[in-house]
């Protein structure tokens, strides 16, 4: 029982760096090698969003939800992440009832079984999807800047912090989903045993009035006694 709330706690912690990564537009950020007759200009980039700060810190964005001006990698690693998201989500909701300490579905020990492996599947599955996505956006991060052709962009990009804390998230997502399989809880079988496992019967400190012989009454005598 405590493996499977250890098991709830880094479900809720991945799923909470799953959302984080998903909405965090950090994913590339401007390099110094940027081009300098932009001073002091910060830029930074996100499956959602491309930002720009100017003087003053005032920050200027714009929006990435057109499905047709993006390219195809970028809308496909928002779908992976939307999947991801809501697939461990889920998965934390589904826990709530596959545990053993809760009372859904009590007294139907393989049901709750398949739930939590339903949950493990879920896990693994986000756990998945999160790593191709961080890898991919990675992967086109660093084409972009050794590329020839991007040589003479004012604006440079390098890997952000959103990709660490991806791979971070795939990692527990997957330590999750190891978790829940090692643990999934009892079986009808070991679920019946300990209803009807003994339990030793209470055992009085008074005597035995039966058995002590203060408490016994007196026989008559027999008719050898008097000769």
């Amino acid at each position: 029982m405590y493996g499977q709330i250890a098991s709830l706690i880094l479900a809720y912690i991945s799923t909470g760096l799953c959302a984080t990564t998903n909405f965090w537009s950090l994913w590339a950020i401007s390099s110094p090698e940027s081009a300098p007759v932009l001073g002091a200009v910060w830029a930074w980039r996100g499956i959602w969003a491309d930002c720009m700060q100017i003087y003053g810190g005032q920050y200027h964005c714009e929006e990435q939800y057109s499905l047709l001006m993006e390219d195809a990698y970028k809308v496909t690693i928002q779908a992976l992440m939307c999947l991801a998201t809501v697939l461990s989500a889920s998965a934390c909701f589904l826990m709530l009832v596959g545990m053993e300490c809760t009372l859904l579905l009590e007294g139907k020990p393989e049901s709750k079984r398949k739930i939590m492996f339903i949950c493990a599947i879920c896990f693994f599955v986000s756990g998945m999807f999160t790593l191709v996505s961080v890898s991919w956006y990675a992967a086109m991060i660093v084409e972009d800047f050794f590329s020839f052709e991007n040589q003479d962009n004012l604006v440079r990009y390098e890997l952000g912090p959103t990709i660490y804390l991806g791979f971070v998230c795939s990692f527990l997502c997957l330590v999750t989903a190891l978790c829940i399989c090692c643990m999934p809880g009892p079986r009808d079988e070991q679920y019946d045993y300990r209803k009807t496992s003994y339990t030793p019967a209470y055992v009085s400190s008074k005597p035995d009035k039966k058995s002590d012989e203060r408490y016994r009454k007196p026989s008559k005598p027999s008719a050898m006694e008097y000769v």
